[in-house]
């Protein structure tokens, strides 16, 4: 019996990145809810599902198994994009749900089979600024981003597609997204995200400030992100009041 995944807003909002590639694959799969989403609602044809650890990756192939699309859905037992073969002519992978510097490290490691992609969906939990640095540096751009509010945490995502040119994103894009500054209006996730932000950066350098021996440097770096801050929300605001 085929069955629909119910994905959480966190999952939807990437689920809605992978357009309009048929083939992809999810990396560090988890329960493979992904790509059983994807497949049941024919948004893709086929997918690969890979995982690093045997816990997980069992679980990964029991629910693709009683899904009904073991035949399409293939889950591999593999060090991130290893999991990809050049007989899956993958388009698209998908890198969600874990830190940065382990995504950057995946693709890192990944350099063959990045090279026949047409586009990468990254949501990193933390450390997104490392994430769109090296996109930018290995000639990625990022076409389409994200932020939602989900299970009492923001997340933010990005679609990102091969460039000619390598990409040198200013400090305030990496910050807060090259697409999410330039949209014409900013989405109310975002403006609450960074207002947050905004706030806890505000308290931490005043206590900084407080300290016996205030560090210049980590003073120096609050302040530069307060002003990135300020920048991005006005500049989204203004945008809005066109």
């Amino acid at each position: 019996m085929k069955v629909i995944i119910k994905l959480s807003k966190r999952l939807q909002a990437v689920a809605a990145l992978t357009t309009p590639w048929r083939r992809i694959a999810d990396i560090g799969s988890d329960h493979a809810h992904l790509p059983i989403y994807l497949k049941a609602t024919d948004q893709i044809d086929y997918a690969v599902c890979g995982e690093v650890v045997e816990g997980p990756y069992r679980i990964a192939r029991d629910h693709v198994q009683t899904s009904g699309y073991a035949d399409q859905l293939i889950v591999r037992l593999a060090d991130g994009l290893a999991a990809i073969e050049p007989a899956d002519q993958i388009e698209c992978a998908v890198i969600a749900g874990m830190g940065g510097m382990l995504i950057t490290e995946i693709l890192n490691q990944g350099t063959q089979p990045l090279q026949s992609l047409k586009a990468l969906v990254l949501q990193p939990n933390q450390n997104v600024d490392v994430v769109r640095q090296w996109l930018g540096q290995h000639r990625w751009r990022i076409v389409a981003e994200n932020l939602v509010f989900d299970e009492n945490h923001y997340y933010q995502m990005m679609l990102a597609v091969p460039d000619a040119d390598r990409i040198d994103y200013q400090p305030i894009e990496l910050l807060m997204g090259p697409v999410m500054l330039q949209q014409v209006h900013s989405e109310e996730d975002f403006r609450a995200y960074w207002q947050f932000q905004l706030k806890q950066k505000q308290q931490l350098l005043a206590q900084l400030m407080r300290a016996s021996e205030p560090i210049t440097a980590k003073i120096q770096k609050v302040q530069t992100e307060i002003r990135f801050i300020k920048e991005g929300l006005d500049a989204t605001d203004r945008s809005t009041n066109h």
